[in-house]
């Protein structure tokens, strides 16, 4: 089902930037699902749960419907960031315990998690009657959204490549710290031999220094061009920020914790881009991502 007061927005809003009515109409044609945003990062520890979870919701303050996948196999915590205590989750769906309505949570107006736990990586082993249900439950779930976004486990396993080969934008976090650079690369050179021309953006999370966010880009995006010719862009910089520590502490997100907070004016500004980001290529989409999930999969 199509929100159309959403969809009249947005075209309204593309008009307002001068697109072409052809290409207005072409986009409003095939704008039937949810953007899928696949939030990873090379190593733990870079805050990429926090960014999707603010990012979930700095896009729902923009007037979008967010749904949040947390599809982190073992270390599931988009619930706990957002204050929730939940007893079922992906995995008992995947077992036939429950259906996927059943287990979703209303984080926030406009936000729903599908809460991740043990069972994700069991899609190779489902039947076909088993796919074709949870297939029809999550694509009835992603065309009531206008993003996805996927908080993915950390690191270069099979099941998290497919996730980010599935998704429509991929969004690698980083830190300032050496380590946690050099496995933000080491990601992007194995999607890039999934996914030679997937859009790739960097985050750039626990700045310090102004120009921080900057100097890290340019050194991924030095080494990605000389080595790959993988293209990828600065989708912002999360400052250090001690209300950011003590938000996650309360287990409240940032953004509704301390909303001018400088994390929080962050958040915001990469919501933004990313929406205009979006907005422009709403008519150039990548294939079904859940079709595209399951069947590198195996299903």
């Amino acid at each position: 089902m199509k929100d159309q007061a959403s969809t009249l927005r947005l075209l309204s809003a593309l008009r307002a930037q001068g697109l072409a009515e052809e290409r207005i109409e072409k986009m409003s044609q095939q704008h039937t699902g949810a953007y899928a945003v696949a939030v990873t990062g090379g190593k733990g520890g870079v805050g990429k749960s926090n960014v999707a979870v603010n990012l979930a919701l700095a896009l729902a303050a923009l007037g979008r419907r967010i749904t949040l996948l947390d599809a982190d196999l073992a270390l599931a915590n988009a619930d706990v960031l957002c204050g929730l205590n939940l007893r079922c989750h992906l995995g008992h769906v995947l077992a036939g315990e429950r259906a996927l309505e059943d287990v979703v949570a209303e984080v926030a107006p406009n936000v729903r998690l599908i809460p991740g736990g043990s069972g994700l990586d069991e899609l190779a082993d489902l039947g076909r009657a088993q796919v074709a249900r949870l297939l029809a439950e999550l694509r009835a779930m992603e065309a009531r959204s206008d993003y996805m976004v996927v908080d993915t486990p950390a690191g270069i396993a099979s099941n998290v490549i497919g996730l980010l080969c599935a998704a429509n934008e991929v969004v690698i976090v980083t830190t300032p710290e050496p380590t946690a650079v050099v496995d933000a690369y080491a990601t992007l050179k194995v999607l890039n031999k999934h996914a030679p021309d997937k859009p790739v953006w960097i985050v750039v999370n626990d700045t310090v220094g102004v120009g921080d966010a900057e100097r890290i880009y340019r050194q991924l995006r030095a080494a990605s061009d000389q080595f790959l010719r993988h293209r990828v862009e600065l989708l912002g910089g999360v400052p250090h920020d001690p209300e950011l520590v003590e938000a996650v502490c309360a287990q409240t997100p940032v953004v509704d914790y301390a909303p001018e907070s400088p994390s929080s004016r962050a958040f915001r500004l990469i919501a933004k881009r990313l929406d205009q980001r979006r907005a422009a290529c709403l008519f150039d989409r990548a294939p079904d991502f859940w079709q595209s999930f399951i069947e590198r999969a195996g299903g």
